[in-house]
């Protein structure tokens, strides 16, 4: 706990050491200002380095009460809600139907979502579907069996989601199993070799193209979120795990740089608002 405490620290000497230029910079001729700010800009570091510590969230099922996963679940369920997730993966899945062009009657669209965790995606995707009017069939997978059992509860009504626990990093479905592959919110848990992998397998598994979505690492986010977990929730995990997160997560040119290490090409990274992006790839999705 003590090196999350520290980051705060970190950010407000950075913010510090930018009023001291900037002050220096108004003592400087009108003229000069442009360039001095520019160099202000280019040499802080708003861009942290990536963090390794475990979240509590990954630690044994004993490091933390049932009732205190279910409340970060939710915390989870919200922050997809409010704060963009949910959306950018709609939108790369009604981007990826229309790329299949006209769907022929009776044809399901085969979906599997890696980390499912509640199933709060699963079920957005469902519900999309059932707008677009497209028979669907969702596979909801995550590592850790007790958070599947959340998610069943949260998944009845859904018919579309079949739920299961597996391990991202070793699917038991042959290659071309599904249409589309999702990801979201999962990647920064993985160091940069199993994230290659999970890449490479979300890849593997689908005819049509793939998404995984995340945070992105800056020092803005860590500071929104961290204000955000302290003002909106008590849940010991999300206080403590939603600012490592952000400190966890890849920059677009490391998720970049981690696909093409998976060895995929002809993919993009999108940047979304509330600094998420998403990782598409697949023949649905080229542009």
């Amino acid at each position: 706990m003590a090196e999350i405490a520290a980051s705060p620290k970190l950010l407000a000497m950075t913010t510090l050491l930018a009023a001291r230029r900037g002050r220096r910079a108004l003592q400087k001729a009108p003229h000069e200002w442009g360039s001095y700010i520019s160099a202000i800009i280019t040499s802080m570091p708003f861009t942290p380095q990536r963090r390794r510590d475990p979240e509590l969230l990954d630690l044994p099922g004993g490091a933390h009460a049932p009732g205190e996963l279910a409340g970060c679940l939710a915390d989870i369920r919200k922050v997809n809600r409010y704060l963009g997730g949910t959306r950018s993966v709609l939108m790369h899945f009604s981007e990826m139907v229309a790329g299949m062009g006209s769907i022929p009657v009776g044809r399901t669209v085969r979906v599997l979502d890696v980390g499912a965790g509640s199933a709060d995606i699963p079920i957005a995707l469902a519900e999309r579907a059932r707008e677009l009017g497209i028979s669907i069939k969702i596979t909801a997978v995550d590592i850790n069996p007790d958070v599947v059992g959340f998610a069943s509860r949260y998944a009845k009504g859904y018919p579309e989601i079949a739920l299961m626990a597996a391990d991202g990093l070793n699917l038991p479905f042959p290659d071309n199993s599904f249409d589309f592959s999702f990801c979201s919110l999962t990647l920064h848990h993985l160091s940069e070799d199993a994230s290659r992998t999970m890449i490479a397998n979300l890849a593997r598994v689908v005819k049509e193209g793939y998404v995984v979505c995340d945070l992105r690492r800056s020092y803005v986010a860590y500071a929104l979120i961290y204000m955000l977990t302290r003002l909106l929730t008590k849940n010991r995990l999300t206080r403590y795990d939603g600012p490592l997160s952000v400190l966890r997560s890849y920059t677009h040119c490391e998720l970049a740089a981690l696909a093409s290490g998976a060895g995929l090409s002809g993919f993009r990274v999108v940047k979304h608002p509330f600094w998420r992006m998403a990782l598409v790839g697949g023949r649905a999705c080229r542009t």
